[in-house]
């Protein structure tokens, strides 16, 4: 199993995870945007801001790539997040999985 995961913005209202954390959660329309915290002390901000998900890092380390708010095809930061085994946003606790 990788350990890497990539965190991404989809639709408009979801948040996505990838990799060795696999999960979607709903995003909360708040206007700081939403928090997700990673075993490996990494903590990134995702937050729509018209139309485009920006991610930053707010702690700990990722690799983050942006999107161009002029490119419609691509509308989503991209955030890659390694060696976290578990994460935590809102009230929701998700481990990874192995999914060989």
């Amino acid at each position: 199993m990788t350990d890497v995961t990539t965190v991404s913005g989809h639709s408009d209202d979801l948040i996505e995870l990838d990799g060795a954390i696999y999960e979607e959660f709903n995003y909360s329309f708040e206007e700081h945007g939403d928090l997700l915290a990673f075993s490996n002390g990494t903590v990134l901000r995702i937050v729509n801001t018209r139309g485009v998900w920006r991610i930053s890092l707010v702690a700990g380390d990722a690799d983050i790539v942006q999107a161009r708010e002029d490119d419609t095809d691509n509308y989503t930061d991209r955030a890659t997040v390694t060696g976290a085994k578990w994460v935590v946003f809102e009230n929701e606790f998700v481990m990874a999985k192995d999914r060989t």
